[in-house]
């Protein structure tokens, strides 16, 4: 298999692009985030120390701009009331 090259053209690069994001988009998407690692085996206290490290993005992203209450109801809903 051939190896990246410098300026090779299927070279993954991200580019960050501002946009306004309310409150209902944040919902959504952490509520896809908590289910997805949900169904492969995280408990919930697992997925609130996600959501609280820095080192998953997005998940901690939402989690500073909602803050610690909104991602733990959204994880006591996808767990049935329990964590």
């Amino acid at each position: 298999m051939k190896g990246l090259e410098s300026g090779d053209p299927f070279e993954l690069v991200g580019v960050p692009h501002r946009s306004e994001i309310d409150a209902e988009t944040d919902e959504a998407t952490a509520r896809c985030i908590v289910e997805d690692y949900a169904l492969t085996g995280f408990s919930g206290r697992e997925i609130l120390q996600l959501f609280a490290s820095p080192s998953y993005g997005l998940p901690h992203a939402i989690f500073r701009r909602r803050g610690a209450e909104f991602v733990h109801q959204l994880v006591t809903d996808v767990f049935g009331g329990g964590k």
